[in-house]
């Protein structure tokens, strides 16, 4: 029909991605074209599938004519990007639809309620957008439902009461969970999976006797598991990871064997708070194939009756509380066994040195089980295995030669945390589509073989020699580690043609000569960590394409020169260390302006010159600040109190990341203290620490510094700072290290000091303080040290005693009420003896003249009116 066609036309011109999925339309017989169908007898248009992979590259547009098209049954947008648009309302004018498809659209907005006029659909689906608000009332009106699909988007409430009465509905894959759930008696699919779904699992879902599958993962539910769960003998899957669901899990797998089917289950229970002992009884749960309770709070031993299970597949215990021996017995009918971790435990594997297990696993995750002081010898009878995973296990041996002869595609190696030693065989760079090699933190020595990995982990070992040119190539390195180790040479310029290249670590070597120039084509680089080697030169000024850099440590070698320009280019920067090298030049301004996710900024040991500018404030998320050992002057901009990261205790979790790539990457940051070099690891995320310290800084210590009540260290010592110390220091009430030495403040120190309850370090020492020390609990725990080089300072800890009249008076006094301390013992009593003659000699000459002597009060009278005057005509 001409108008279906035209308008099926003007549909397609709003989704420019089909293009690329379809071919084009031509001619005008629209029922043969790509995406459409008609229906035989009417010829009218039924079925538009316009759907393309999610990639959300153009903004699409629903074109006006969609609705003309009043028959059509089956509609399918999927994958086309709307960047935030709301789902048109004229949607639920095509009544006649039995299936809508409008997932992965990047759709924003409320569901429209028109959606509920659409009383034929039994499939609609809006997995993955960005939708939010409620589940509208009119979705009651859906009588015909079968899968409704609401995954992935920000919807909240909860679930309209009503749709327990949607009684045809067998999927339903939403967010809430209602008790009329169990309502819905012919639901086969249960599917809650990665939503925001808060209480309890509800009794009433033990109604659901025909349930296939129960998915409830990666959400916030609580409580326990409800024993009606355990009767529903015709699940074939239970997925409950990702929660917070606690109690003990023996009643329910007691409901479990009471199930008379043969029927295979699969029971993920994996990340949640579950107690207590396994069941014994394991040989009663012959039908379950996938068993997984790791990251739990498990407890007690592995009963052997887990070895009767003859059908499981794949099981997990790893990270419990579980101890005592896994030996032959737990193994011995598990032939069918495809994947098996029980790591970080306290179990400890003990099989006979010829133990032949009866099955062919693809991945054995055995980390923490005490298999050394020997490689597993056990491991050589498995002929398909594509991932061993056995980091800390006490293994002083070589790697078996037969080892090698084992490797098949894409294996996954980690057995780093060990003692295991020896070299390195060449052959390994015959070895193809190596996803994980893992010798981390053993005692490995030689050459590093020309090999390629997409992870590559040889730190904390002995290597040495150069790091192989060859290594690289277009494609194969992703995640590169060989800090800590004794290589030397440079660092190869075929690094840069590495363009997958994620992070580069290779700290703590010998490398030497200057950092290639070439980095052009590495745009995903997160993390370079070249720190604690002998490099000279500049920084290479293409490190302004890595636009993806978020962690650059260059620290502790012999770089000279300026901060190039084009590092303003790496604006998602959080971690920078430049520190220990022999840079000049200025802090650049744009710092301030273009780098405004940084949170970690180390200058220190270098020759920068130059004012501190207020722009460095701008940076708003900035939490560690180390400029000390320059050559910088001028004062300090009084901006310095405006960083708002620091203006409030950080209430982060201690182990939480600084950034999204740092799974594979430990970031460490060192503090300086008087007494020590504090290294800062897992909780660097809440710390706070300006240093300034070995400069030429002059002038008042800023009071609005002292908004900065969230910071945990300040040091400004040796330099000129001039004045008081400011009153309201007090305030800092996280600060844990205070260091003021070594400049030339003035006054008395301010009683509010006292107040600062978490002080560890103070040192006030070589100024100009006056005065009496403070009284406080804390302060009595420092010695003389923190005080010595102030003449002029008197009171504990120090031997010069106060005079018994002279009161602690805060810095905030005028510059008479420091001179009082000069004051002799006497003073105040002649101060008042000489006030009251003062006083009548001066008052009354002064009036009996005036009083007395017309002339007199005519001259002053006419001085005070020119003064009047001259005011007025200012």
């Amino acid at each position: 029909m001409e108008e279906e066609r035209k308008a099926l036309l003007n549909v397609r011109s709003g989704f420019p991605d089909v293009n690329k999925q379809l071919s084009p339309w031509k001619g005008n017989e629209c029922c043969s074209w790509e995406g459409v169908g008609c229906n035989n007898i009417t010829g009218h248009v039924i079925k538009l599938d316009l759907s393309v992979p999610y990639i959300i590259s153009n903004t699409n547009q629903v074109h006006p004519s969609l609705f003309h098209l009043k028959h059509l049954k089956y509609l399918d947008v999927s994958g086309n990007g709307f960047h935030g648009q709301v789902i048109p309302g004229a949607i639920g004018s095509l009544t006649q639809l039995n299936y809508l498809d409008l997932s992965q659209c990047d759709f924003g907005g409320e569901i429209p309620h028109q959606l509920g006029n659409l009383s034929n659909l039994h499939y609609l689906n809006l997995n993955e957008n960005e939708i939010s608000g409620q589940i509208p009332a009119s979705f009651v009106n859906l009588r015909n439902l079968q899968v409704l699909d609401l995954r992935f988007n920000n919807i909240s409430g909860k679930i309209p009461e009503d749709i327990g009465n949607l009684r045809n509905i067998q999927d339903l894959i939403v967010g809430g969970l209602p008790e009329t759930i169990g309502n819905l008696t012919a639901l086969q699919n249960l599917d809650l999976s990665y939503n925001q779904i808060n209480g309890k699992i509800p009794d009433s879902i033990g109604n659901l006797l025909q349930i296939e599958h129960l998915g409830i993962s990666d959400n916030n539910l609580s409580g326990g598991i409800p024993g009606t769960l355990g009767s529903l003998c015709n699940l074939s899957k239970i997925s409950l990871s990702g929660n917070s669901t606690t109690g003990r899990i023996v009643e329910f797998f007691e409901q479990l064997s009471r199930c008379r089917t043969n029927k295979p289950l699969s029971l993920y229970l994996r990340n949640n708070q579950f107690s207590g002992l396994l069941p014994s009884y394991f040989e009663r749960l012959q039908r379950l194939t996938d068993l997984d309770l790791g990251s739990n709070q498990l407890s007690g031993s592995v009963p052997e009756s887990l070895g009767k299970l003859s059908a499981l597949k794949w099981f997990s215990l790893s990270s419990n509380h579980l101890v005592g021996d896994i030996t032959e017995a737990h193994f011995a009918n598990l032939t069918n066994l495809d994947t098996i971790d029980i790591s970080d435990n306290n179990l400890s594997v003990k099989v006979s040195q010829d133990w032949l297990p009866p099955f062919q696993a693809k991945e054995i995750l055995m980390g923490s089980c005490n298999l050394g002081p020997r490689f597993p010898p056990w491991v050589r009878n498995q002929t398909i295995l594509n991932v061993l995973d056995i980091p800390n296990n006490g293994i002083s041996d070589v790697f078996p030669d037969w080892f090698w002869s084992l490797w098949l595609s894409e294996m996954r190696l980690n057995v780093s945390h060990n003692h295991m030693r020896g070299m390195l065989p060449p052959s390994l760079k015959f070895l193809d589509d190596i996803t994980t090699f893992d010798l981390s933190h053993n005692n490995f020595e030689g050459f590093i073989p020309q090999m390629q990995s997409w992870t590559l982990d040889l730190s904390h070992n002995s290597f040495s020699g150069p790091i192989p040119k060859s290594m690289f190539g277009e494609f194969g390195i992703s995640y590169l580690m060989l800090s800590n180790n004794k290589l030397n040479g440079s660092i190869p310029s075929s690094i840069c043609i590495q363009s997958d290249l994620q992070i580069v670590n290779l700290a703590n070597n010998d490398l030497s000569g200057t950092l290639p120039d070439c980095w052009g084509n590495a745009s995903d680089i997160g993390i370079i960590d070249v720190s604690n080697n002998k490099l000279f030169g500049r920084i290479p000024m293409t490190f302004g394409f890595l636009t993806g850099l978020q962690s650059l440590h260059m620290n502790n070698n012999s770089l000279f020169g300026t901060i190039p320009s084009t590092l303003q280019h790496c604006n998602q920067l959080v971690v920078i260390d430049l520190s220990w090298n022999k840079l000049s030049g200025t802090i650049p301004n744009w710092f301030g302006r273009r780098l405004s996710a940084l949170r970690v900024l180390s200058l220190r040991s270098n020759n920068f010159t130059g004012a501190i500018l207020a722009q460095l404030s701008l940076i708003s998320s900035l939490q560690v600040l180390d400029l000390a050992h320059n050559n910088l002057f001028g004062s300090l901009p009084p901006s310095f109190g405006m960083f708002s990261s620091m203006m409030a205790r950080q209430n982060k979790n201690e182990s939480s990341p600084l950034y999204d790539r740092s799974i594979y990457y430990s970031e460490s940051v060192i503090i300086t203290t008087k007494d020590s070099e504090l290294l800062f690891t897992t909780s660097l995320s809440i710390v706070t620490s300006i240093d300034l310290s070995n400069n030429n800084l002059s002038g008042g210590i800023p009071r609005e510094i002292t908004n900065l009540q969230g910071l945990c260290f300040l040091n400004l010592s040796s330099n000129h700072f001039l004045g008081n110390i400011p009153y309201e220091i007090g305030f800092m009430g996280q600060l844990e290290s205070l260091d003021l030495s070594k400049n030339q403040l003035s006054g008395r120190i301010p009683s509010s000091i006292s107040n600062l309850n978490f002080l560890g370090t103070l040192n006030l020492s070589y100024n100009n303080l006056i005065g009496k020390i403070p009284m406080g609990t804390q302060l009595q725990t420092f010695t003389n040290l923190s005080y010595i080089g102030n003449s002029k300072l008197c009171g504990e800890p120090l031997q010069t005693k106060c005079p018994s009249h002279n009161p602690t008076i805060d810095s905030r006094g005028t510059n008479e009420e420091e001179g009082m301390h000069e004051d002799n013992e006497h003073g105040g009593i002649w101060y008042f003896i000489g006030f009251a003659p003062g006083f009548v000699l001066g008052f009354w000459g002064f009036l009996g003249a005036v009083m007395i002597k017309r002339s007199t009060r005519i001259k002053y009278i006419l001085i005070i009116d020119r003064i009047c005057g001259w005011f007025m005509y200012m």
